[in-house]
């Protein structure tokens, strides 16, 4: 199974706890990530996609706020290319977006990130246990017409099984989760087609194993037509 998940409410999270320090907020939902990681591995989701940073946040949100996401997840990146997490449960990681405006926009910081997660992606690269792809300067709008590109340049006749071999992210999710908010923000725009959407009311930094077994419920409950 692939879940999407758009992890969202740090900034509110800042102001309802008071936390004096944005950089404290995001870390209190990076350690989230790792239980989310940890109960998806427990509940058999073979594929995670986490909406970790858009191309719409590089260019729109104030350069202080962009230097402390990217530095505090390039480091998070080291952490985990030592990680018993990933290398003992054999999580291969994966890098999702544009690269080269990663490196335009985030300037020294946005390639110090890109050069740490690609020695994560090589170390996990032969790894069977659960995909977990960051979409790391990401925007699905942006990804169609990457890949429309990539496929002209190949010669390839364009139609949907060219466009998704060259998507950042080749697979399908069944279900998308999104804290605190009801949309989607750019995020799988292709592959999320026929996935089943669901909305928890809770801020990310409160989102707790039980909320994601109930999705998890719910999904299963559900009868997924796909136009019949």
């Amino acid at each position: 199974m692939h879940i999407g998940i758009i992890p969202d409410g740090n900034r509110r999270y800042m102001k309802k706890k008071g936390i004096p320090k944005l950089k404290d907020s995001y870390e209190v939902g990076i350690s989230k990530f790792y239980d989310v990681i940890d109960w998806c591995t427990e509940l058999g989701v073979n594929e995670l996609t986490a909406y970790a940073l858009s191309t719409e946040n590089l260019r729109n949100r104030g350069k202080l706020e962009i230097k402390t996401l990217l530095t505090l997840f390039s480091s998070q990146a080291l952490i985990m290319l030592d990680s018993d997490r990933i290398h003992g449960n054999h999580i291969r990681i994966r890098i999702c977006g544009d690269r080269e405006y990663l490196k335009t926009e985030g300037g020294e910081f946005g390639k110090r990130l890109l050069k740490n997660f690609e020695k994560l992606e090589e170390a996990t690269e032969d790894y069977k246990g659960m995909v977990l792809n960051f979409a790391i300067a990401y925007g699905g709008r942006q990804e169609i017409v990457q890949a429309v590109r990539k496929a002209l340049d190949a010669g390839l006749e364009i139609n949907e099984e060219n466009i998704r071999k060259n998507l950042w992210v080749p697979g399908y999710p069944e279900l998308i989760i999104r804290t605190s908010e009801r949309r989607l923000s750019n995020f799988l725009t292709w592959q999320s087609a026929y996935s089943e959407i669901c909305f928890v009311d809770k801020l990310w930094q409160e989102f707790e194993r039980e909320d994601l077994v109930h999705v998890l419920d719910d999904y299963r409950s559900r009868e997924r037509r796909f136009g019949k």
